[in-house]
Formats: structure tokens, C-alpha cells, sequence
């Protein structure tokens, strides 16, 4: 990206950059190309990048409910 290609990301609201660097990942530009592309570092590209988390509460939940081969549904089935 250029100069003014760098200022229109830093305008976008923080959801639009978000998208814009999956986006350029998608494209197969690596964490690095990202980084100098949009002017953010790499270690903040990367948080962008990895999965959402998931609380330990709930994915031991999600883990007894697959065991359990329950829906999931409060109601059952």
C-alpha cells in the first residue's frame, strides 16, 4: 500500500480493518506483508488473525454435550 492507501485503512472504523486484514491474508499476503502493508505491526496482525478464544466454561460444556450426543438444545429434543 501506498502513503495514501495506509491513511484510508488507518480511517476505517476498527470492524472494517479487521475485515481488510482477513482479507489480505485470504489473498495470501503472510503476517509480515500485512503488517508493512497497513502500517500495523505483526504481532497485531496476528491477534487479529487467530481464532476467537473460547472460555473454558464453554468448551467444556461443548465437550459434554458432544460426549452426552445431546443437541445442545436446552428444550432436548
Amino acid at each position: 500500500m501506498d502513503h495514501k492507501a495506509k491513511l484510508q485503512f488507518r480511517l476505517l472504523t476498527p470492524d472494517a480493518q479487521r475485515s481488510a486484514i482477513r482479507r489480505l491474508a485470504l489473498s495470501g499476503l503472510d503476517d509480515d506483508e500485512i503488517a508493512q502493508a497497513t502500517g500495523w505491526k505483526a504481532t497485531d496482525v496476528r491477534r487479529v488473525l487467530e481464532p476467537p478464544m473460547v472460555p473454558d466454561y464453554l468448551a467444556a460444556l461443548s465437550q459434554k454435550l458432544r460426549q452426552s450426543g445431546t443437541s445442545g438444545s436446552p428444550l432436548g429434543s
